[in-house]
């Protein structure tokens, strides 16, 4: 088994997957979300399948009425796509999705605000890798 610990090399922010043993991750750092689809995350999985999940985190208390716009795109088709208002949804917010991802596929996560200044994001992805 792969060491997961302290001594795990982190090479920083990326749009791309880690995967240790069988583990994974990405995290996008901070990025400027402006009223575009800007994406955090892009990547093509390995010859296993994972069950992941992602969060966002940024400047959401902020937001007010502007929406949030979230997608995932699964091999190019959106399998997520929802928005965030900090009054009204917060599903993706409170109960972060789990999404099973086929081996060999491409995974786009992108978020875009629908009106405002550029917002501070991250987003990150968890998961496990099975054979």
């Amino acid at each position: 088994m792969e060491k997961v610990g302290s001594n795990t090399p982190f090479s920083g922010p990326s749009k791309g997957l880690t995967t240790i043993g069988n583990h994974c991750y990405a995290y996008s750092g901070d990025v400027s979300v402006s009223g575009s689809a800007t994406e955090m995350l892009s990547f093509t999985t390995g010859k296993k399948y994972i069950i992941s999940e992602f969060e966002y985190h940024g400047t959401i208390a902020q937001i007010g009425n502007n929406q949030l716009a979230i997608e995932v795109l699964l091999n190019g088709v959106s399998i997520i796509h929802t928005y965030f208002d900090a009054t009204v949804n917060h599903t993706l917010w409170d109960n972060p999705p789990k999404i099973l991802i086929p081996p060999l596929s491409k995974v786009v996560i992108t978020l875009a605000q629908a009106s405002g200044s550029d917002r501070n994001m991250q987003v990150t992805l968890v998961g496990k890798v099975y054979s």
